[in-house]
């Protein structure tokens, strides 16, 4: 259905796309960008895609693999704006155990809680 979105949203003139990995639709709405840019309705230089960092990857340790990962998602070779998507750092959770890892730390704990990262980073 979102890659759908996409598809219809370039047929009837949009060119600026707006993702993030919290979203949870960066694989569909890569779908949907490789359906546009195979068909012909749009070449990739013609749309500007935007994605953004989520709060548990702002260790600078971390971004380059979020970037990788929205990336590969949206099966795209570079984006045209990668934003923060708040400043809010929060502790890291692998993309392996969570993704996207989401606002709680832990969800399988007795009291759920989010968790900042506050040694991480500072803005």
């Amino acid at each position: 259905m979102c890659a759908d979105a996409i598809v219809n949203a370039v047929e009837a003139g949009y060119r600026l796309f707006d993702s993030a990995a919290d979203y949870g639709n960066e694989q569909q709405t890569g779908e949907g960008l490789k359906r546009v840019i195979e068909s012909g309705a749009a070449k990739r230089e013609d749309l500007f895609i935007v994605s953004k960092l989520w709060n548990t990857f702002h260790r600078p340790e971390h971004v380059k693999l979020a970037v990788k990962k929205s990336l590969a998602d949206l099966g795209l070779e570079y984006l045209d704006l990668y934003l923060i998507h708040f400043p809010i750092p929060l502790k890291y959770v692998p993309i392996e155990t969570r993704y996207p890892p989401e606002w709680i730390h832990d969800p399988n704990t007795p009291f759920p809680r989010m968790e900042p990262d506050v040694t991480g980073v500072t803005y």
